[in-house]
């Protein structure tokens, strides 16, 4: 138990340094090298983001156009309405609130 005691009090006696986390950090401000590095990889991924959402959108249409999904989102929406109107709002707030949520999945007024 000595050699247990002798360390632990050794280790006690250490200076503690504060580390390089807790040191405050200046933010760094990119040359103008790293700048034109930056926008050679922003012109870079331009292409492949395009291509990229194009296909998301693809996907999200063709899945919307399926029967199944198009029943699906109208239980959805008649359930909401419901349960709108169950919470105690009108039938035209309900509504109203309904309308304006869209297709679910959708943001409103994304779509043209």
């Amino acid at each position: 138990m000595r050699p247990t005691a002798a360390v632990l009090g050794l280790l006690l006696l250490v200076p503690v340094r504060p580390t390089a986390a807790q040191q405050p950090t200046r933010p760094q401000i990119p040359d103008s090298s790293a700048i034109a590095q930056m926008a050679g990889m922003f012109n870079q991924m331009g292409p492949m983001y395009e291509t990229m959402s194009q296909a998301m959108i693809e996907g999200t249409i063709k899945a919307l156009e399926r029967p199944e999904t198009i029943e699906r989102l109208a239980r959805f929406a008649r359930r909401y309405y419901e349960a709108l109107m169950k919470q105690g709002f009108s039938k035209e707030e309900a509504l109203q609130i309904v309308a304006g949520a869209g297709i679910a999945g959708v943001r409103p007024g994304t779509a043209k």
